[in-house]
Parts: C-alpha cells; sequence; structure tokens
C-alpha cells in the first residue's frame, strides 16, 4: 500500500513537468495558451513586486510574536546561539510559505479571468491525448459564451470554495500570532489540495461532475493530487517556470484527470484500470 501511495505521489509530481512538455512540443496548445501565458507573466510581476515592496512588514508580521533573546554571559550562547538560529529558520520558513501563497493567490485570482481559456486549452489536450474529446467542438457564438460562461462560473465557486477555508485560517494566525505555527501549515496544505481540484476541474466539468464530486474525486486520488499540488506550487515559485504556470498547470491538469479513465458524471469516481493510467501517461 505504501508503495503504491509513493507511486501515485511521484506519477502527479510528474504531470506538470509532462505537461510543460507537451504544451511546448505541440503548437496546436499554443494558440488557447497565449492569454494564460500573459496572464501568468502579469500575476507572476505583480505578486513579486508586492512581496518585494512589503517584505519588512510582512517578515515583521510574521515574527513579531517572537521572544527577542538577549545573552548576558558567554555560558548563555550555549543556549541562546542555536535558540535564535531555530527562530530565524522559522521566521525566514513562514515568510517563504507566505511569498508562496502570495504568488498562488496571485495566480488564483488570474486564473479566474483565463478560465475560459484554460476551458479550450483543457478540451485541445484531451482532443490530442484521448483521441477525442467528451463533447463535439462547435463554433457557434452561442455554444462558445455558453462554454466561457460555465468556465467562469466553475472557476469562480472553487475560489470562493478556497477563500471560505483559507481566510479564516489566516484570521486566526492575524489575531493570534503565535497560532502561524500551525495556520501556516495548514493554509500551505490547504493550498497544495486546491491546485490539482482547480487545474485539473476543466477536464471534469466537461463531464457535469458536480462540486461535491469534485472534491470527491480529489480524495480519491489524493496521493496523485498532492504530488500535483507539489509540483504546481514549485511551478508557481521557480523563476521561469512561473512565467508559464498556468497554461503548464491546466495542461497538466488535464492530464492527472485523463490518467484516471474519467467517467461522465454518475459513473465511478474511483481508480480506473492500469489503460486509463496510460493514456495520460504519454
Amino acid at each position: 500500500m505504501l508503495s503504491e501511495s509513493l507511486a501515485e505521489l511521484a506519477a502527479g509530481f510528474r504531470m506538470p513537468w509532462v505537461g510543460a512538455r507537451l504544451l511546448l512540443r505541440e503548437r496546436r496548445l499554443w494558440a488557447p495558451a497565449l492569454v494564460p501565458l500573459l496572464l501568468s507573466i502579469g500575476a507572476f510581476s505583480f505578486a513579486l513586486v508586492g512581496v518585494v515592496a512589503y517584505a519588512g512588514p510582512l517578515h515583521l508580521w510574521l515574527t513579531g510574536w517572537m521572544p527577542r533573546l538577549v545573552a548576558t554571559g558567554w555560558l548563555a550562547w550555549l543556549w541562546v546561539g542555536p535558540a535564535q538560529l531555530g527562530l530565524w529558520l522559522l521566521g525566514s520558513a513562514l515568510f517563504l510559505a507566505a511569498a508562496a501563497l502570495c504568488l498562488v493567490a496571485s495566480f488564483a485570482l488570474a486564473s479566474l479571468f483565463a478560465s475560459p481559456f484554460h476551458d479550450a486549452l483543457a478540451a485541445r489536450v484531451e482532443r490530442l491525448v484521448a483521441g477525442r474529446a467528451l463533447e463535439p467542438v462547435t463554433s457557434r457564438p452561442g455554444a462558445l459564451l455558453r462554454d466561457a460562461a460555465r468556465a467562469l462560473r466553475e472557476e469562480l465557486r472553487r475560489i470562493l470554495f478556497f477563500a471560505s477555508l483559507a481566510l479564516p485560517i489566516g484570521a486566526l494566525g492575524f489575531l493570534v500570532p503565535p497560532a502561524q505555527i500551525l495556520t501556516a501549515p495548514a493554509l500551505f496544505g490547504l493550498t497544495l489540495f486546491f491546485l490539482p481540484l482547480d487545474y485539473a476541474s476543466y477536464c471534469l466539468d466537461r463531464r457535469r461532475y458536480s462540486f461535491a464530486q469534485k472534491r470527491r474525486w480529489l480524495l480519491a486520488h489524493a496521493p496523485a493530487s498532492l504530488g500535483f499540488g507539489v509540483a504546481a506550487l514549485l511551478a508557481c515559485v521557480i523563476p521561469g517556470a512561473n512565467l508559464l504556470a498556468m497554461p503548464l498547470l491546466v495542461v497538466g491538469g488535464t492530464l492527472l484527470a485523463l490518467r484516471d479513465g474519467l467517467a461522465p458524471a454518475g459513473g465511478a469516481i474511483g481508480p480506473a484500470g492500469a489503460g486509463g493510467r496510460d493514456r495520460g501517461s504519454t
């Protein structure tokens, strides 16, 4: 069981990078990826400027509750020195986690505006990899508008769901600063599971999965979803990769969903056989 979970974790971690290779190789994906690419660049630039501009106040807020240790003699340095180092490492970890969450939040907001293009990109990936899409492609203006409205509505629902959990946790850390030792990892873990939910949902939406079914799908594939979430977070913070973050993650999230042989809503939500996995990993 542990070996299977680790294999699923590794498979999920690979999906964004497999998606990056597919995105760079297939020119048919470039057109629907253009707007998300531009929004990725804008979101990263906006978040980076904000984090740099407010780095001092942010660090002070995250570490202001920590005790200021002073050595009154050379013997006291035997414990003050390691304690100061530990507090510095903790403060640095909290700051890096907060900076990463700021980047993810900026990408989530940009994803709302890019969601119609994400939906088109995911559909094209599905046709390319699986050989078909669940629904026939149409260029009728009415159908295109309905698809765009659906993508916007579902993306907004996912962002509100994330905010409904993240804001109370963040508020607790703000009102009770020492609680950041717990709230920061909680927000970090929430983000790791939100990313696969967000970027695999375009494929699930075309199968008319309800929001509750999508959450059950996420939990049913928790190891692979967690692996994808870790890789997605790295893609958001690694220089260079973050400029391609949104289209890269849409492609990777679609591959993550396809590898489990998805059925329309009402069908099985659990893992499929190895055949479904093979399609998404090629």
